[in-house]
């Protein structure tokens, strides 16, 4: 009776560790960077992160790729918090920053115009 319970329990505390690992359906959440860089420049949309890489050395190249499409909404909180980060919540870009599709072909990057017409690329953040 005494090794069912303990083997039972195992495989309760072992079932809850497995959903709890896959309840954000793999993806990197806000939890994930914010605890990582509590300082970093990233947005959500879709159920996705995404994290400003304009200024890095490795996407310079890249960024004449990459035109504003049609507009797919505004920021609406900005935020560091790790709980509430909702789709549309930014670390660093004020509320009502408007985003943008690109020409990439799927939503891997964003662009955001900022108000004093500066281009931000912001990329989508895989796991892996």
């Amino acid at each position: 009776m005494k090794k069912s319970l303990v083997l039972c329990l195992i495989t309760i505390v072992s079932l809850i560790s497995l959903v709890s690992c896959s309840a954000d359906g793999g993806k990197v959440t806000a939890r994930d960077v914010l605890k990582q860089n509590d300082g970093a420049d990233v947005l959500k949309y879709n159920g996705f992160m995404y994290s400003n890489v304009t200024d890095l050395e490795w996407f310079e190249k890249d960024k004449s790729k990459f035109h504003k499409e049609k507009e797919i909404g505004k920021i609406k909180k900005a935020t560091n918090s790790k709980l509430f980060f909702t789709n549309f919540s930014a670390t660093r870009l004020p509320k009502g920053t408007t985003l943008y599709d690109t020409n990439d072909g799927d939503t891997g990057i964003i662009l955001v115009e900022t108000e004093n017409g500066k281009i931000l690329y912001y990329i989508q953040l895989l796991e892996g």
